[in-house]
This record gives structure tokens, C-alpha cells and sequence, in this order.
């Protein structure tokens, strides 16, 4: 059975992404790589006695929130998302919220730790949400932004100039501006951080592997991972754009023709031409963020499945041995 991809409907589509059990599961196994990566530690903000309030921007989950909250009992933790999938059983410290981050902040001011993970491409306000964290931060409180920056790259010439990743990137960098979104956003979020009043920024930038081609242990593990998390990510774009659940009509309010799409509040479906030769700008009006981008190039539905398959091919070739970077930012508000 296809699966039908559920979304948020608070301030839908502002995330691209679905909401459903295997986008949940998707982010369970991110956290794990996450904790890999930054071997065991939650944050590198260097708060000398542990954080005591804390805001997550964009908390998924709500994981990151969690295991703060658990390691830190001491803290007032406040998770806040655009989708309510946070679980029910959760430490008395946290606390999750329904919430937009791009819209005016109602949070206290006096945080001494806001942490947002894997949103800074994502949204389209990053530098005004930096503004926003700065003035709900106390004096001497800290930032915290973690991203990856999703380019693929080699250091032993075994990855061809005409990489698929790559070519995914280029398109969604080019395209993604007209969604008001910037994916190249986060190598250059410490210029955000300082035309925000942010002081002792700091970077640090960690290599990850693209898929299992690495001998060590932790690295092969991480290249895992990251292989499983992409290609999970690619599939709410990589269902079939040719023959798109006609059949379910009945679970959407109002009549449809083919070529049109109907968001219903909670479902996505695309109605799209059969004919494949037909560019998807010519046909769609609003769909998932990454087919929505690259059918603004003039792609067609089988030259973007296309893609897709050779980015899938890629990331399973063992003999290509690449990496990508996750970025660690942090940054201080003045102390008074």
C-alpha cells in the first residue's frame, strides 16, 4: 500500500517535511547520529554550571528536549514545533508547545541557553529568528545552532565531478530561494550571530560520512545513519510523481481534476498530468518543498525520478568515499 504522507496543518506547509510515524522515526534515528557526532554531548555552549532555562526552537520530537530535562533536573526545558508529536511521558522539567518560530515570540527573556537543530535551511527567517533568540536570551545566555550543510565532498578523488548529491544541492540552493528559503545558510550563520549583537562566536565543524564505505567502527556508523536518514527524507519526494493516488479522492474535501492539487489541512495529494513529458511547473500549484523546487527548474517527473534513483545508487556505492559537514555554531549575548 503507498503510503500517504501526513503533515502539519498549524502554519502549513511552512515545514516541508511530513509529521507521520516514519518522519518520527526518521528524526529518532538524526538524534542517534547527532549524539554520535557530537560524541555523547547535548550542547558545546560553555555554561560553566549547566543551563537552568532552556528553549528548543524547532524540537521535533522532542529528544534533544528530553535528555536535557533528564540530564539536567535543574532546568526549566520548553520544546516548541509546529506539529504536537512530542510524547505524553516526559521528565516534570520540559515542557512542549505548539508553536511558530518565524512568527512573533510570546517566550520569556530571560533564557540562559535557546538551541535550534537541523532548521536553519529550512526556514525562511533564519537571521530574524537569531534577532529573536538574542533578545529572549539574559545577559551572558547562549545560542546554539546545529546544521548540517548538505554539499558532498571527497579527499581521496573517488567521488565523480558530477555528483548526484550535489547536483540535488545545486538545484535546491538555486530554486529554494524562490520558496524564501536559503540552503546556504548555515556556513554563514556567525554573520547572522553578529549583526545580531552576538559576542565569542564559535565554530566547529565536524566531517561525516556518506553512507557505509568507511572501515571504522563509529564512522561507518554514523555513514549509516546519515545513508538511511537522506534516503528517508527523499521519500515523501520520491514516490511516484507520475502516478500520484488518484484513487483517493474521498479523503479530501471538494472535487478535483487531474492536474490539480488539493491540501486538505492535513494530507498532501498531488494530482499530476500522465504524461510524463510534461514539466511539473506546467502542472503543480504546491507540493512537497524538494519536488516543488526542482519542478521550478523545468524537470520532468521522470527526470526527477531519475535523480532521485541516482542519489539512492550513490549512496550505496562503497567505492565512492565521501563526506559532508555538520556545523556547530554558538554565540553569546553580551553579559551586562
Amino acid at each position: 500500500m503507498a503510503r500517504l504522507f501526513r503533515y502539519h496543518s498549524f502554519r502549513s506547509p511552512r515545514y516541508p517535511l511530513p509529521n507521520d510515524v516514519i518522519e518520527q522515526q526518521r528524526e529518532e534515528l538524526m538524534h542517534e547520529l547527532f549524539t554520535e557526532i557530537m560524541e555523547g554531548r547535548l550542547f558545546i555552549a560553555p555554561l560553566e554550571k549547566g543551563p537552568t532555562k532552556v528553549l528548543d526552537l524547532c524540537t521535533g520530537v522532542g529528544l534533544w528536549a528530553i535528555e536535557v530535562g533528564d540530564q539536567f533536573p535543574q532546568a526549566q526545558v520548553l520544546g516548541v514545533d509546529l506539529s504536537p508529536i512530542q510524547p505524553k511521558g516526559v521528565p516534570p522539567n520540559v515542557t512542549f508547545e505548539v508553536d511558530d518560530v518565524e512568527d512573533v515570540w510570546a517566550h520569556d527573556t530571560d533564557y540562559d541557553l535557546i538551541h535550534m537543530r537541523e532548521a536553519s535551511s529550512y526556514i525562511g527567517s533564519t537571521p530574524k529568528v537569531i534577532e529573536k533568540a538574542f533578545q529572549h536570551l539574559k545577559p551572558g545566555g547562549w545560542v546554539e545552532l546545529q546544521d548540517f550543510h548538505y554539499e558532498a565532498y571527497s579527499e581521496d578523488g573517488t567521488m565523480p565531478t558530477n555528483c548526484p548529491i550535489n547536483q540535488f544541492a545545486d538545484h535546491m540552493y538555486v530554486y529554494g530561494y524562490a520558496e524564501g528559503r536559503n540552503f546556504h545558510a548555515v556556513p554563514n550563520i556567525d554573520d547572522f550571530m553578529g549583526k545580531a549583537g552576538f559576542i565569542n562566536i564559535q565554530k566547529k565543524v565536524y566531517k561525516v560520512p556518506f553512507g557505509s564505505w568507511p572501515e571504522d567502527e563509529k564512522a561507518r556508523r554514523m555513514g549509516i545513519y546519515l545513508k538511511v536518514a537522506f534516503e528517508s527524507a527523499m521519500a515523501p519526494c520520491a514516490r511516484s510523481v507520475t502516478n500520484l493516488i488518484f484513487d483517493h479522492y474521498q479523503v479530501v474535501q471538494g472535487v478535483v481534476s487531474t492536474g490539480e492539487l488539493i491540501y486538505s489541512g492535513v494530507l498532501h495529494l498531488c494530482f499530476i498530468s500522465n504524461d510524463s513529458s510534461i514539466p511539473l511547473n506546467k502542472v503543480i500549484t504546491n507540493v512537497d518543498l524538494c519536488i516543488r523546487l526542482l519542478a521550478s527548474s523545468g524537470l520532468t517527473p521522470v527526470q526527477i525520478e531519475s535523480l532521485f534513483a541516482e542519489v539512492s545508487q550513490f549512496l550505496n556505492n562503497h567505492d565512492i568515499h565521501c563526506w559532508t559537514d555538520y556545523y556547530v555554531w554558538v554565540g553569546q549575548k553580551p553579559p551586562v
